[in-house]
């Protein structure tokens, strides 16, 4: 132990999924990933050809792509990460000539997916318990949305704030190669700061709306509910609120990242020879 106290390690994302499909588990189109620095969370359209796919595809490719430009947050951030799905969509999809017709038809039309996403930067304090963790920048394209809780309350609401703001028709990542190289007049940003007891919540859009709509008349017991439930929980409560219509007939999906400090070793005083 210093003389300051006990030394903190590097912060990491310490995540879990929950996740009710609409349908079977193999026609689920939402998808997500994390490691321990980053997390993803996609939402394949349901019109759009293997959107799943492309929402899996999407999610990883997140993980390991550099963000990187002359705005760290800003859209050209994420130019690079759409350049190789595309092209990792390209390579996947080269044998259409081998597919029946109709299929190559869905294939040339392209599949698209919403995105939220969330890339983390450990801050760790030098003393123990003292400010945050991590910072973060988050982007997204469409109704899939992050929610920043600190102390069983929202601090950030992202991208939409209302229920009345989803609709039928979200911004969308496409695959199609025409489409804008960059993903400036779609992407959404913001940053922000997390504790040891903060929780950022990514989720699907059914369950960003009814949320939203739930804690306009029920208060923070939504909040508490998304950050505690037990995954079989989750799931019963999920399906009551379709069966009554609360929440719209679509995949689910939650991932719940907080941020740990793991542990770090501190090197022995050295002991003085005589």
């Amino acid at each position: 132990m210093s003389e300051n106290g006990p030394l903190p390690g590097r912060a990491v994302l310490l995540c879990e999924a929950l996740v009710v499909p609409k349908g079977s588990a193999a026609e689920c189109e939402d998808a997500h990933a994390w490691n321990a620095h980053r997390a993803a969370v996609c939402d394949g359209a349901s019109r759009a050809f293997a959107s799943g796919r492309w929402a899996t595809l999407l999610a990883r490719a997140f993980l390991v792509t550099a963000l990187d430009g002359p705005d760290r947050s800003g859209p050209e951030a994420l130019d690079g990460w759409l350049h190789e799905s595309r092209g990792l969509w390209a390579e996947q999809t080269a044998q259409a000539a081998e597919v029946p017709v109709y299929i190559r038809g869905a294939l040339a039309r392209g599949s698209a997916a919403t995105f939220v996403g969330v890339d983390t930067r450990d801050v760790t304090s030098a003393r123990a318990g003292t400010g945050p963790l991590m910072e973060y920048r988050a982007f997204a394209v469409g109704d899939s949305c992050l929610f920043h809780l600190r102390e069983g309350r929202p601090t950030e609401l992202f991208p939409l704030d209302r229920p009345d703001q989803f609709d039928t028709h979200p911004d969308l990542v496409s695959t199609r190669a025409e489409a804008p190289e960059s993903l400036a007049p779609v992407l959404r940003t913001t940053e922000g700061a997390c504790g040891p007891d903060d929780v950022l919540l990514l989720m699907t859009d059914a369950l960003a709306q009814w949320a939203l709509e739930a804690a306009a008349e029920h208060g923070s017991t939504v909040w508490t509910f998304l950050e505690r439930a037990e995954p079989d929980e989750f799931g019963v409560r999920v399906r009551e609120l379709r069966a009554s219509r609360e929440m719209k007939e679509d995949d689910v999906s939650l991932v719940r990242c907080r941020a740990v400090a793991t542990a770090r070793a501190v090197a022995p005083t050295p002991t003085a020879v005589p």
